[in-house]
């Protein structure tokens, strides 16, 4: 492939592996530009993504075409970046580039988009100010959430054994390791708040001086190992520090594969400096806590209704209109579980291909998962302002919204299991009771009569 192609050849998933898609739209605008524009012709990508991002920017009238562009160029980045982490990890554990494509290749070229893939996200937070496009579509698609749950099912844990240490309060180990004595935790906990103390001390002198965030969390200095532990001989210390990050890594492991949803946030709220202090601290958590349940069932009807009622609007304009027919589909494929070829049959549809375009499944599923998130994403913060120090709170920002984002993705995981399942049976899945409540109230919207 020439460098050039790449802008608009879209990588796109088919039979369960990655491949270019030509897109047309996209190259005749490109090739077109080009003779206005010698540099698209040449290979320097930095400049030619510079000017597209300009295009997209500042000219109305064709940023569409310069941004299609972009997400293509950008469909392959997230492939590299799933290549490195198959190169670097897939044999030890068990997964391949394509098992990764399939979970954030998700952009299929379509000029106007409802659901925003991966690409969209990468191009609208990109600042060129900061970093080059590829460097940031490589970082975005390594820690997107769905990789991150992927490599946790498969055992890997993705952070260096230093900003795992550096990561973990002191005061939690007794929780995370209860098999150890009073005087083997008393040591434990000695050891970590010396690395603390000396490595974050050192971190912050770092990104002072380089004035930005400091570099990746790097195995610490013989001199720092000393100062950590002066009476132990250096390779012992790291040694132990090893060990304990070993620890930390398997129970976080543990955790993320099975533990309620809730138990990230309460690990959050746990570590926190509250704005209104009670005697009985655990009290305000557990006040969070319900609260944010609450929250995160609520924001889920409210998208389900939003979502569905969208596709209602949309499939009345047809002709002729077919508002009811999706409602109907989706209430006997959630709520009572039929297959597709039994609706096909219910409704006097001609086969149940018929029903899975009707329906639109994983789209649904994908636009009411990123309608649920932005909207719990803001409650849930709004909320946390009653209890977390608002400087703190912006400080764990990143981390909640990741909480967040594995969550609402998780709860959308075992509906598609669900919908995939040949074994029709009682509606289970979390998405699929909250869509059975939520789609009895939702309408036909009534005709406008004609002027």
């Amino acid at each position: 492939m020439v460098l050039t192609d790449r802008y608009w050849e879209m990588a796109v998933l088919g039979n369960n592996k990655q491949c270019p898609k030509p897109i047309a739209l996209a190259r005749s605008w490109y090739q077109r530009r080009s003779e206005a524009e010698p540099l698209l012709t040449h290979e320097d990508d930095r400049k030619i993504q510079d000017y597209l991002y300009q295009v997209w920017r500042n000219e109305a009238e064709e940023a569409h075409l310069a941004l299609l562009c972009l997400r293509c160029w950008v469909s392959h980045q997230i492939v590299g970046a799933c290549t490195q982490l198959a190169e670097q990890f897939g044999q030890n554990y068990g997964f391949t580039v394509n098992d990764l494509c399939g979970l954030v290749l998700d952009d299929d070229g379509r000029p106007t988009l409802i659901y925003e893939p991966l690409s969209m996200k990468i191009l609208k937070t990109y600042d060129p100010q900061q970093s080059a496009l590829s460097t940031w579509a490589n970082r975005i698609t390594k820690s997107h959430p769905e990789i991150n749950k992927f490599c946790l099912e498969h055992g890997l844990y993705r952070i260096s054994d230093w900003a795992l240490l550096n990561d973990t309060q002191p005061s939690g180990l007794g929780n995370i390791l209860p098999m150890l004595s009073q005087a083997e935790l008393d040591r434990t906990i000695d050891l970590l708040t010396s690395y603390h103390r000396v490595y974050r001390r050192d971190r912050m002198i770092q990104r002072q001086q380089n004035k930005k965030r400091a570099s990746r969390c790097q195995e610490p200095t013989p001199a720092q190992l000393t100062e950590m532990m002066p009476d132990m001989a250096p390779e012992v210390v790291l040694s132990q520090l090893s060990d304990l990050a070993r620890q930390l890594r398997a129970h976080r492991i543990a955790v993320r594969r099975g533990m309620p949803f809730t138990s990230p946030l309460d690990d959050i709220v746990e570590n926190q400096q509250y704005t209104h202090h009670v005697e009985d601290d655990s009290y305000e958590q557990d006040d969070f806590i319900q609260r944010y349940r609450s929250l995160f069932l609520a924001c889920l009807d409210e998208a389900i209704e939003s979502v569905a009622q969208s596709y209602v609007n949309a499939y009345q304009k047809r002709k002729p209109p077919q508002g009811s027919l999706f409602l109907s589909a989706l209430r006997l494929f959630h709520c009572e579980g039929l297959s597709m070829k039994a609706i096909a049959k219910q409704l006097g549809l001609s086969s149940q291909v018929q029903v899975s375009r009707l329906l639109q499944l994983k789209r649904f599923r994908a636009e009411v998962c990123a309608y649920w998130f932005n909207q719990l994403k803001e409650e849930v913060k709004t909320e946390a302002l009653q209890f977390i120090d608002p400087e703190r709170l912006s400080a764990i920002t990143e981390q909640l919204e990741e909480i967040l984002a594995e969550e609402t993705e998780a709860v959308m995981a075992e509906a598609a299991a669900e919908a995939q399942s040949s074994k029709k049976q009682q509606t289970k899945s979390t998405f699929a009771r909250r869509l059975c409540r939520v789609i009895s109230n939702l309408g036909i919207p009534p005709k406008v009569p004609k002027k």
